[in-house]
């Protein structure tokens, strides 16, 4: 560790340009890839900042502020095997890391292969965001459990995405909260950026996935629609909607079941009155915070960390999950209220502004950052 304090003891004084972290993350697009982005590029702004992510990762959102380097590596079963069999892979790794000499590491998920690695990594401080602290319905639960277990015993620090997520995961004092930033920039991509906002739509985005509750919307959007007859249930995401085929009504349902790229992520909100997420479980989320940067209110059910991100009647509501008539509720109160919805979705982004911006997103990381570094050099010299 000679010659590692000197630049730890910069870093401590104010986490400038001195300061090096390297991120890491095995996923080449969607949900993950957009938070790393945003948050690399607020941390680039004041710190050196290199990513090591898989070849084919999606570098559009990337700032050109942030190095990204891509590796072999990747977040499959099969990518673990052939990762591990192929050796050179693992040397390439290591002395990509070793050429860095970054002062923090940032792990985004726990991929089970960047494991092998930690006995090598017993220098550096480690922190790792964990953004599902238990495994979704219909996910490969052993391995995540697993994974998360080790990662979280290994690292200097975790971080997660609200309190509730906190209790939960019991890493006590090296667990540190940071919110979920904001996706405003999406409102940058594309031309669908200017869509006109299509009153009474209802949009569910995102993936479709067991744990999402879909099936509780369907049955409460037939109620939405007799009681609001212009309302519309516009359903994005990729996933396989099979099991829902016979709920869904032509008449008041438009799907699009596909993967949805950055640039028609926008026109999706923009032509949303109202945006919803009925999980019957989760962690947290990053559509509440796209909804926001649309200035659109949420309807959303109290499952993990997602309550903590709206204020019930303010910028949204909260309601019980698996409760259809809450959510017929919801709905129809936000619909027949043009004025409500606006008020919501403007509250709800000055939500965002205060609360969930990456600046703020970025110094509250920084602190983990600074409080981890300080911590692993007393521990060194001790």
């Amino acid at each position: 560790m000679v010659g590692y304090s000197g630049s730890v003891y910069q870093s401590l004084r104010g986490g400038g340009p001195d300061m090096k972290v390297l991120m890491v993350t095995d996923n080449v697009s969607g949900g993950i890839v957009h938070y790393v982005s945003q948050l690399a590029n607020a941390l680039a702004d004041e710190d050196e900042t290199v990513l090591f992510a898989p070849i084919g990762i999606e570098r559009q959102n990337f700032s050109t502020k942030v190095r990204v380097e891509e590796l072999p590596v990747g977040n499959t079963l099969r990518n673990f095997i052939v990762n591990t069999a192929l050796f050179p892979r693992a040397v390439r790794f290591l002395a990509a890391l070793q050429r860095e000499r970054p002062e923090v590491i940032h792990f985004q998920l726990t991929p089970p292969w960047f494991l092998l690695f930690f006995p090598f990594l017993r220098k550096y401080p480690m922190v790792t965001t964990i953004h599902d602290v238990r495994p979704h319905t219909g996910s490969r639960a052993f391995d995540q459990v697993i994974s998360n277990g080790a990662y979280i015993n290994r690292s200097d620090a975790v971080i997660v995405h609200g309190q509730w997520a906190k209790e939960v995961l019991g890493a006590g004092e090296k667990c540190h909260v940071v919110p979920h930033g904001d996706y405003a920039f999406f409102g940058d991509c594309g031309e669908n950026a200017r869509c006109a906002e299509e009153t009474g739509t209802v949009l569910f985005f995102g993936r479709i996935e067991d744990y999402k509750g879909l099936s509780y919307l369907l049955d409460a959007m037939s109620g939405v629609v007799r009681r609001v007859p212009d309302a519309r249930l516009v359903i994005a995401g990729s996933g396989d909607l099979s099991p829902y085929q016979k709920a869904i009504d032509p008449a008041w349902c438009e799907v699009h079941n596909r993967y949805i790229k950055d640039d028609e992520v926008a026109g999706f909100f923009m032509r949303a009155s109202v945006v919803v997420l009925p999980y019957i479980e989760g962690t947290q989320t990053g559509i509440v915070p796209i909804a926001y940067a649309f200035r659109k209110p949420v309807v959303v059910t109290a499952v993990g960390s997602i309550p903590e991100v709206v204020d019930d009647g303010e910028t949204g509501r909260v309601v019980r999950a698996r409760d259809v008539e809450a959510l017929e509720e919801a709905l129809s109160g936000l619909l027949i209220d043009p004025k409500r919805c606006t008020e919501m979705g403007e509250a709800g982004y000055r939500k965002m502004r205060a609360e969930l911006s990456w600046e703020v997103v970025a110094e509250r990381t920084r602190e983990v950052y600074r409080s981890t570094i300080r911590r692993k050099n007393v521990s060194v010299e001790s």
